[in-house]
């Protein structure tokens, strides 16, 4: 027996104003929370290292993470952090990775943005930066204990 694949039409919309705000917010609230963890924690990104570096630079943009002073994060900051908590190799140079993604020319790739605009309006999926996340032994642990304590 074949598995059936399921085929979408590329989303040839224009996202609204409101939907981009939204989708932000989503993404600085999971930096947020991702920032304030630790690698301990046993999370891992599984996305492309640029999409996860073009995430941390609309955090960035938004100037709504501040440092241990009160002032916005740096980049390099927010980048060293991300990388650390999800165990990924942090690139040398992040502000060629965001250049290098702002410059693609091909029409099979689109932002991760659009993507996450794609699955939540098409695919009905709240959070879709949360797919890009694996839990380790010990996070799936701790996410256990507290749906217990919700109960």
């Amino acid at each position: 027996m074949t598995k059936q694949v399921k085929v979408t039409l590329k989303s040839v919309i224009r996202w609204s104003k409101e939907d981009e705000e939204l989708l932000d917010k989503k993404i600085i609230k999971n930096f947020y929370e991702l920032l304030n963890s630790s690698e301990e924690d046993g999370l891992y990104w599984t996305g492309m290292t640029c999409d996860l570096i073009d995430l941390a630079h609309i955090v960035w943009e938004s100037g709504l993470l501040l440092d241990d002073n009160g002032h916005p994060m740096e980049f390099r900051e927010i980048v060293h952090t991300i990388c650390k908590v999800l165990h990924v190799h942090e690139p040398r140079n992040p502000s060629s990775v965001i250049s290098a993604v702002r410059a693609r020319k091909n029409i099979r790739v689109s932002s991760i943005r659009d993507r996450y605009l794609h699955l939540i309006h098409d695919g009905k999926i709240l959070d879709p930066m949360r797919l890009d996340i694996r839990f380790g032994e010990r996070a799936k642990h701790l996410f256990m204990l507290i749906q217990k304590k919700k109960k």
